[in-house]
């Protein structure tokens, strides 16, 4: 995933941009809504720990730009804009701004985190890390509004202490070269059965399962739509015997037997983010 990183100590900028806050006309609902898409093609199959473990990054700078009361947009030089916004629900710990170009391609984002998803415990107010992600090409000083908007601390944040962000790192993400996290099949799960090879675990479903559907079961999440994943099982060589299928508009499914084992894969939209697709491999009793 990553062709560069570098962790820094953050440096005070001016505050001399404008953030206003998005009033939902037509006109900028149509921009939020073309937003996720942007995220889900700029981040790619990569993934990481940063507000969940082992997570598609795309659906956490999505999930960091969920809350609608609290998107904001800054207009930059050169056509582009920063939207920010944080989790729904959150003090605004958790937090992501995307840098789009004047075609709304993402050309870098942000996320705001207290490193959950890689300690057991979450870092203090103290501690909070900025994680920058740019597209190739794309100068590490472009991206200083991000930074900048990092700074402005939530409100909410502002009592005691406040918050400080001790970390900053910036990683160079080439979405079209990153290939999914190899998924490790639980114990028992037959070989027999291919998983979608674009896709990670979806460890939060997969924690979700019970011991025994955990055992015949894997949940995967991609950002290839569902088109695409049931026509990488259509295709398998030796194919499927038994082949049943169908889909609607927001999910589909394939079933039927190889190498004399039975199993089904549905493939889903997510409920959230409708540019990710959640995977179900099942096992046949």
């Amino acid at each position: 995933m990553l062709l560069s990183a570098v962790a820094a100590s953050p440096h005070a900028l001016a505050n001399d941009y404008v953030l206003v806050p998005i009033t939902g006309s037509e006109q900028e609902t149509r921009e939020v809504s073309a937003l996720e898409p942007a995220v889900a093609r700029f981040a790619g199959l990569a993934s990481g720990s940063y507000y969940w473990e082992d997570g598609l990054l795309a659906e956490q700078l999505l999930t960091g730009l969920a809350s609608r009361p609290d998107r904001l947009e800054q207009a930059l030089p050169g056509g582009q804009r920063l939207l920010a916004s944080r989790r729904e629900f959150s003090d605004g710990a958790e937090r992501a701004a995307a840098l789009v170009d004047a075609r709304g391609d993402v050309l870098a984002a942000a996320l705001v985190h207290r490193q959950c998803g890689k300690e057991s415990v979450c870092q203090d107010s103290q501690h909070a890390v900025l994680s920058v992600f740019l597209r190739p090409g794309f100068d590490r000083a472009q991206a200083q509004p991000l930074v900048a908007w990092s700074q402005d601390v939530p409100k909410n944040l502002m009592l005691g202490k406040g918050e400080t962000i001790a970390t900053v790192e910036t990683i160079t993400l080439d979405a079209g070269h990153t290939g999914a996290s190899p998924v490790q099949r639980p114990t028992g799960f037959p070989a027999q059965v291919p998983l979608y090879p674009r896709a990670i675990l979806y460890r939060t479903g997969q924690n979700a399962l019970s011991d025994a559907r955990a055992r015949r079961v894997v949940r995967l999440q991609t950002t290839d739509s569902i088109e695409q994943v049931l026509a990488f099982y259509k295709r398998l060589s030796p194919p499927m015997r038994q082949l049943e299928t169908g889909k609607n508009d927001n999910s589909g499914y394939v079933s039927g037997k190889r190498k004399g084992v039975a199993f089904s894969v549905e493939a889903q939209r997510n409920e959230h983010f409708p540019s990710l697709t959640n995977v179900e491999v099942e096992i046949a009793d």
